[in-house]
């Protein structure tokens, strides 16, 4: 009888001592007792929260997706967050339980085509035989280009690098004194530094403006430093950058590790604010959150202070800088001098870019509205319209990569008036499209390019100057012949 008493009590205090393994049995358990009244017992889905399959995700559903989603919860959709409530490794129990896509790293666009139009060189289009020359080279992954005037152009380097131009002559030494920006060390980062703008009255008061990943002195859960977009002026004196003011600065705790989606290009309007672009940093949902920065376009005034019409001044829990919403990775944006309608390109994920009319106020839908699909070829949502959501003026399906966007209003091409510009990563190339309002009639592809094309930009002599990488260089086109008239 006391043997049998040692004997329980040793099998008593085994059973005391042993955790059973944490994946399957716990992320059961975590399911049942924190999940499953919204979404079901067998997650089919409830009046209180969707149905939890690849076939449905909303919002990604990898792995990482259902992870992050956990831990920050989509307030909008009130689904709260469970980094409160839940440890880092009962999360991952969780996400480990849930069925996941089997996705894949986002890549830009497609494989490279086989063929480039030559440089220098001419190339046939509908108006013009135009001539392509090379403007400038030996450049870095050449993101934008702004013209100080007639004989000087501002350049941007993704790696860092401000560059000055000169008579068409590249300056050996990048200006000095620059902001410190992120560069992943993965091939596919998107960090770096980004646009370049011009204060209206840049004859006057010197102001350059320039997008750039900024990052904090602190690292986040994968050990990569936390970043964001972020929006300074300063003034370039004896090649030094100086008198550096913060415009726009997201608040800290909307920075993050993920290495692309910043967004970052900028437009002044016809009232002299300042209207630019953050990407949704690849946390989708947030797209839609007032009080998040990301996926949205943002206007304030040149000295970062909020113009007080804009769209949600005033309103409880949203960011006041927000002009419009709904959007993933705004890569391209361009004014109508003439009508003052503000043009947006949209790079979509596996279809679904974009050409947008932005609006205040408006929203543009993602993720719960696309044209697009996940990148592994999963339904990403079944809408490609919903109530309040505005349409693009123009998709792209399949997507071709869009990024930068440019009103071409200048006196080499008289017949190109009006019409838009756009560049294709995915593709390489230069493509036209006119207009009809606020309606795209046509669409020309005008040019070939050996390296992604980042932006086209109109120069002061109406040439166009198109920046790419790989190689890093500058293209300028110009008209050989009319065609017609």
């Amino acid at each position: 009888m006391h043997g049998i008493h040692i004997r329980t009590l040793f099998a008593l205090l085994l059973a005391l001592a042993w955790t059973p393994p944490a994946q399957a049995q716990d992320g059961a358990a975590l399911y049942r007792d924190n999940c499953a009244a919204c979404h079901g017992p067998d997650r089919q889905g409830t009046g209180l929260g969707p149905p939890l399959s690849p076939r449905t995700y909303r919002y990604g559903g990898t792995r990482a997706d259902l992870v992050r989603i956990i831990r920050n919860g989509i307030p909008s959709q009130g689904m709260p967050s469970f980094a409160a409530t839940l440890t880092a490794e009962q999360i991952e129990a969780l996400a480990d339980f849930l069925p996941a896509r089997q996705g894949r790293e986002e890549e830009e666009g497609e494989p490279p085509p086989h063929e480039f139009d030559p440089v220098p060189g001419v190339v046939d289009t509908l108006d013009y035989a135009v001539r392509v020359e090379r403007f400038a080279e030996g450049l870095e992954t050449v993101w934008a280009m702004a013209f100080l005037d007639a004989r000087t152009a501002l350049v941007s380097e993704r790696p860092g690098r401000l560059r000055v131009i000169r008579d068409g002559v590249l300056q050996p030494e990048p200006v000095r004194g620059t902001p410190r920006v992120h560069v992943h060390s993965h091939h596919w980062n998107q960090g770096g530094l980004l646009d370049i703008a011009l204060d209206p009255d840049y004859a006057q008061n010197g102001w350059i403006y320039l997008s750039y990943s900024h990052p904090l002195d602190r690292t986040g859960p994968q050990g990569d430093p936390l970043a964001m977009t972020r929006v300074v002026r300063g003034r370039i004196r004896d090649n030094t950058w100086v008198d550096e003011q913060v415009v726009f600065q997201a608040p800290l705790e909307s920075y993050g590790e993920l290495y692309w989606h910043y967004g970052g290009r900028m437009v002044f309007d016809p009232q002299g604010r300042l209207v630019f672009s953050v990407g949704d940093r690849g946390v989708q949902e947030l797209a839609r959150e007032p009080g998040w920065p990301t996926g949205k376009m943002h206007r304030v005034m040149p000295d970062g202070s909020i113009p007080p019409d804009n769209p949600f001044v005033g309103r409880e829990g949203t960011l006041p800088s927000i002009y419009s919403y709904g959007h993933r990775n705004p890569q391209g944006i361009t004014l109508d001098p003439h009508t003052g309608r503000i043009w947006s390109t949209e790079h979509g994920p596996r279809g679904g870019d974009e050409l947008n009319l932005i609006e205040a106020g408006g929203d543009y839908g993602w993720p719960v509205a696309t044209y697009g699909i996940n990148y592994d070829g999963t339904l990403l949502t079944p809408h490609t319209h919903l109530e309040g959501v505005r349409q693009p003026a123009y998709y792209w399906r399949p997507s071709i990569g869009v990024s930068g966007v440019a009103y071409y209003d200048g006196d080499e091409f008289p017949l190109w008036r009006g019409k838009l510009l756009v560049t294709s990563l995915g593709r390489r190339q230069l493509r036209l499209l006119t207009l009809d309002g606020e309606r795209v009639q046509h669409e020309e592809i005008l040019l070939r390019t050996e390296g992604r094309p980042y932006e086209p930009v109109v120069g002061p002599d109406g040439a166009i100057y198109l920046v790419t990488d790989s190689p890093g260089q500058i293209l300028r086109l110009t008209a050989a012949e009319e065609r017609k008239r």
